[in-house]
């Protein structure tokens, strides 16, 4: 979960959003793979990770 909020915390300029965002769910794919997270769990990074990808789409008032 340390690497997940890591990647999270990334600053926007130090990473393309798509790839932060991509990385976040492989992430959280894999811990739940080894059982260290439940699917809820899962569900609520997932979002987390989507909402944070919104946030840079111009269109939602993102930086673009």
């Amino acid at each position: 979960m340390t690497a997940w909020r890591d990647l999270f915390a990334v600053a926007d300029n130090k990473m393309d959003a798509e790839d932060k965002y991509f990385g976040l769910l492989r992430r959280a794919d894999a811990m739940e793979l080894a059982e260290l997270i439940t699917s809820d769990e899962w569900v609520l990074l997932v979002k987390e990770a989507g909402t944070l990808l919104a946030s840079t789409a111009e269109c939602m008032g993102g930086k673009g």
